[in-house]
């Protein structure tokens, strides 16, 4: 399946927002809800890439899964706040909050499978 890597900013009127998924189904369902709901969505299947991506084109809110190959959500979310400290951070798991509760910084985390209720109490956050 080939997934669009970034969104006509143009067409969104609301945030950028980066999603981190390694799930093609689960990024690919998540990034059209998004653009559904006025997001300029960007879309990464790793860390190291949502990483690169971040640098050259920051974004407005970092949605990203905990459980990534290579590096983690939670390494992800850590070298991006170092970098965009007012950057939100949204953690999407199926282990619970234990491995978000003590990061730092603010985050919220919501646990898979969500629904689009709770993607949406996430996002107004």
């Amino acid at each position: 399946m080939i997934l669009p890597q970034s969104s006509d900013a143009s067409l969104a009127t609301g945030p950028r927002i980066m999603v981190v998924e390694d799930n093609p189904d689960s990024l690919y369902l998540a990034a059209e809800i998004l653009r559904t709901l006025g997001y300029a969505v960007d879309t990464a299947e790793s860390g190291e890439q949502a990483l690169h991506q971040l640098t050259a084109q920051p974004c407005d809110i970092l949605f990203t899964d905990v459980s990534l190959p290579g590096m983690s959500g939670i390494d992800l979310a850590r070298a991006v706040h170092a970098q965009f400290p007012s950057l939100r951070i949204i953690f999407a798991t199926g282990y619970g909050e234990a491995l978000t509760r003590s990061l730092g910084f603010a985050a919220t985390t919501i646990r898979k499978p969500y629904d689009l209720d709770q993607l949406l109490q996430a996002l107004a956050g």
